[in-house]
Formats: structure tokens, sequence, C-alpha cells
């Protein structure tokens, strides 16, 4: 798979994960373990514009693939959210004004209409944390 993600407008920053394994006790990037992609990090933080591109080999541990984007003052509705796993023929895109993506080789998971309802006591946070719905998600069984 091969990764090119294009800042067009000023961001906070953006993470990519391969996930190994899933939790839901915490939120945000806490609730995946696995393997962090710095380059997407340290090529996005609190950049006017930026361009990154990585090769990631598909690792059978990992169950899916994560990138997180947020915005310049964190706002929720212009944050990013893209699940992937590797997929050899199709590929990822996604072109607004804030960043153009493309993931060559991958299937994007539609998980985001995904409505959670585990046991437990959760924060407000938790629950709309779209990292955790996408945890709650993997935990569940759903389909990749």
């Amino acid at each position: 798979m091969k990764v090119s993600l294009e800042i067009k407008q000023k961001c906070s920053f953006f993470w990519l994960r391969g996930i190994r394994r899933a939790r839901i006790d915490k939120c945000c990037a806490k609730c995946f373990m696995g393997d962090a992609f710095h380059e997407i990090y340290e090529g996005t933080h609190y950049k006017e514009k930026a361009l990154v591109e990585l090769d990631i080999t598909p690792n059978n541990q990992v169950k899916a693939y994560y990138l997180c984007g947020l915005s310049k003052g964190f706002k929720y509705e212009d944050n990013t959210h893209v699940a992937f796993v590797p997929c050899e023929g199709q590929n990822i895109e996604i072109d607004n004004d804030k960043i153009h993506l493309m993931i060559t080789d991958a299937r994007q998971i539609e998980f985001q209409s995904y409505q959670p309802n585990p046991e437990g006591e959760f924060t407000e946070e938790q629950r709309t944390c779209r990292n955790w719905i996408f945890a709650n998600y993997l935990l569940d069984g759903m389909p990749l």
C-alpha cells in the first residue's frame, strides 16, 4: 500500500496506526495498540502545507489501519478519519479543500454510522470519539 497525503490547509496533525489490538476503556488514539507510522505525524504536525508519502508493507498481525487527522482548532466536523485494510487493486481517494489523500491497494472500512452499545459506563467524549467507535467496531467483530 502507498499512502500519499497532501495537506492543503494548516492542520494540527495527522497520525496513522496499524491496529493490532483495540480497547474501549480509553478514547482517541489510546484506543489502538499497534504500529505507529511516525512519518505521518512528523510530516504534518502544525504544517501550513505538506506532502507525505509512505509505503506500507501489509502485516498479517495488523487487523486494520487507521488514519486520523486533527484540524486546526480541533473542529470535530473538520477532522479526518479513515479506517482501511489492504485490498489489491482498490484505492481510496479523498479530495477536499483541506487534504488530498490517496491510498493505493486499500479498501476503506465504512464504520462511522456504527452505533456501539457496550456494557459499562462511558463518557460522552468516548461515545462521540470516532476512534472509540472504530475500536468497538473491531471488538464487536464487524466486517473488515
